[in-house]
């Protein structure tokens, strides 16, 4: 028999408009570098919404399918610990008490209607995981339909999730949909947004933007470790949640400045900023980003290989002993995220002297070549969606 998991995470635009957060954090470094590296460089990934999932099927797993999927997302051995740091993670993170501010995570598990799962992961999925289970019969060529349209019901926004080929040879599938709309806390005047050149990592124009620039006091630092200069902006008025932007140096690529994410964490990087929020005080600064929309669909079966997932996807390998008695595996895990960024936020060249030496001038962030861009939640710096922008387009 077959178990495909399809996982899907969306983020929404509106005009944009514990020790336990470690794991989180560092899974979403690696497989961030791991799926750029299976498309084109130019993507988004939601990080929390996978692990989210993931965690999920963990609990179901036994053997090397449970041992590989633990040392991979960093879960602890205990199944009691994994499930109360879920707890807890998950009502930080997905609590906004932020204004202007919505977020919103789902897990739903459809069942095919001849496919028992054991009484105590159903308990745990629905109880624990906050799981919406549905019974179909996954023969009927309506079961997508039946299925998107719970979907919708539920969150409210998010349409088509799911294909009829999807249930062909499925017996359960799980889904994940994860959402998020912000508004900066100083929003961009769109009247100020002009066309301008990008250029790549050889400082070559490659395309035009639609580039977005304001002057404003924002946490801005130069993060020499990662050959970058990072730019906070914050969405509401509490900063629990904001958008980090990385700027790798002129003549550094993108490659090279992520590859120091393992001697530097989002931790260091956001404390830099408040650190030189503190010494130089609220200082304006001259910043333009490219408005821009991204959209990625990716099988991370790939991904998850190199981070050192593999029983799960092999029939003869895969145990999955605490869900049910069936011999099953996971056929494909599929990751779709989307993200828009605005004048108003998100529904998701600067010199070192220049702001080292010189304080004549304004600082100045122009992110008019390759950029990172990481939506976090601060209080657990849990990555929520990261993604990278290499591919100028008019949006």
């Amino acid at each position: 028999m077959q178990l495909i998991l399809l996982l899907f995470c969306f983020i929404v635009s509106c005009y944009c408009a514990v020790e336990f957060s470690d794991r989180p954090r560092n899974f979403s470094i690696e497989l961030l570098h791991y799926t750029q590296l299976e498309t084109d460089g130019h993507v988004v990934i939601s990080p929390f919404g996978i692990w989210t999932l993931m965690a999920g099927v963990a609990l179901g797993a036994t053997g090397n399918s449970y041992k590989q999927l633990a040392h991979t997302f960093l879960l602890p051995r205990d199944r009691n610990a994994l499930v109360k740091g879920y707890r807890d993670l998950t009502s930080t993170v997905l609590n906004p008490t932020t204004q202007g501010v919505t977020l919103l995570s789902t897990n739903f598990v459809f069942l095919d209607d001849s496919f028992k799962i054991f009484p105590e992961f159903n308990r745990i999925l629905q109880i624990d995981f906050k799981a919406t289970i549905d019974v179909l019969d996954f023969q009927n060529p309506n079961s997508a339909e039946k299925a998107n349209s719970k979907i919708q019901r539920i969150t409210g926004n998010i349409k088509n999730v799911l294909r009829a080929n999807d249930f062909a040879e499925s017996r359960m599938i799980l889904v994940n949909v994860i959402s998020f709309k912000g508004s900066w806390a100083m929003p961009f005047n769109k009247s100020n947004t002009k066309e301008e050149l990008f250029y790549d990592e050889a400082n070559k124009p490659i395309g035009r933007v639609n580039m977005m620039s304001q002057k404003s006091a924002l946490a801005f630092s130069n993060i020499r470790e990662m050959k970058c200069f990072a730019l906070e902006l914050p969405y509401g008025n509490d900063k629990k949640y904001s958008m980090l932007f990385l700027l790798p140096y002129r003549g550094v690529k993108i490659n090279e400045a992520y590859q120091n994410f393992a001697n530097v964490t989002f931790k260091d990087i956001f404390e830099q900023l408040e650190y030189d929020v503190e010494k130089f005080g609220d200082e304006e600064i001259d910043v333009k980003i490219p408005r821009f929309h991204i959209t990625t669909n990716v099988v991370l079966n790939k991904p998850l290989n190199d981070m050192g997932v593999f029983d799960i996807f092999e029939p003869d390998r895969a145990r999955f002993d605490k869900i049910t008695n069936e011999d099953i595996f996971i056929s494909g895990i599929v990751h779709k995220a989307d993200i828009e960024v605005t004048e108003v936020g998100t529904v998701a060249s600067a010199s070192t002297e220049a702001y080292l030496i010189n304080k004549i001038s304004p600082p100045s962030f122009y992110a008019n070549r390759p950029f990172m861009y990481f939506l976090m939640e601060k209080t657990t710096m849990t990555m929520l969606f990261g993604g990278i922008y290499s591919k100028p387009t008019l949006f």
